[in-house]
């Protein structure tokens, strides 16, 4: 896990005499830190709930985590099918979520799992289609076209515009973020690949800075991903040229929301320049 964490941390914790313990952030203790740095951002959910309004049948929410958009959907009176690998952020949602809610939880990698349903709807929020490399993106294409019904619709978002170009800069700031006796202060750390085509983003509470404190860095590793290297991949695999529409956010992020369908047609490799 160290190999995640940023040059710029391990130089910050060495200054302070801290010891870095890596852990993943979509696993354990990292989960209840996601939960409350994302949890309250309602962006995206508005232009969810507006292509479920459209479909008939369930909607398979993938890399679901704590249910940012899984519980909006069920409370709109949709039937959702939840995936996400992490066994501890669907944790979440199961402890939010109503007894008896229309919600099916399975745990399993969205790149590779098999359900007996076919949906008119999948989506992935929180542009965590960024989660995935170039072949782990191929192998998901694959899968959604498995699950996806006739006529089906694939949603996911991306960042552009400022905001893309705000994730490929390195940065070192420090963050507020809600905590369950108050707010903490917690330093970010983002470091870009040297081939500028992904970048390791780091997260430590700043009490830990302290000589001989074993400091949790809690870490995950993120693609640079563009809107138009995606529409190029999405129809090399087969799906429609993508539909592309502005998410509203009331952070001022600028974010994009791509939808497809499946066309039945694979491009060639050497026809579209991958990403």
């Amino acid at each position: 896990m160290s190999e995640l964490i940023t040059d710029a941390m391990l130089t910050r914790l060495s200054e302070v005499g801290a010891l870095p313990r890596g852990r993943d952030l979509y696993e354990g203790e990292g989960t209840d830190f996601y939960e409350r740095l994302v949890g309250p951002d309602r962006a995206e959910i508005r232009e969810m709930l507006a292509l479920a309004r459209l479909a008939a049948g369930p909607v398979l929410d993938l890399a679901a985590g704590s249910g940012r958009l899984t519980i909006p959907l069920v409370r709109s009176g949709k039937r959702v099918t939840a995936v996400d690998l992490s066994d501890d952020m669907l944790s979440h949602l199961r402890r939010a979520l109503p007894e008896h809610s229309a919600v099916d939880c399975v745990v399993a990698d969205m790149r590779d799992f098999e359900l007996e349903t076919r949906y008119e709807l999948i989506i992935i929020g929180a542009t965590s289609i960024t989660l995935l490399d170039r072949e782990g993106r191929s192998l998901l294409y694959a899968n959604v076209q498995r699950h996806l019904a006739p006529g089906g619709v694939f949603a996911f978002t991306v960042a552009a515009g400022a905001s893309a170009g705000s994730l490929a800069l390195p940065v070192e700031q420090e963050i507020t973020v809600a905590g369950p006796d108050g707010d903490e202060i917690y330093l970010f750390s983002q470091q870009v690949d040297a081939d500028g085509t992904a970048r390791l983003v780091n997260w430590v509470r700043a009490s830990d800075l302290a000589r001989g404190a074993v400091a949790t860095v809690l870490t995950s590793r993120l693609q640079l991903l563009s809107r138009e290297s995606l529409s190029t991949e999405l129809v090399g695999a087969g799906f429609a040229q993508p539909a592309v529409s502005p998410v509203r956010t009331h952070q001022g992020d600028e974010i994009l929301l791509l939808t497809t369908s499946w066309k039945g047609i694979v491009a060639r490799a050497d026809d579209h320049a991958s990403a």
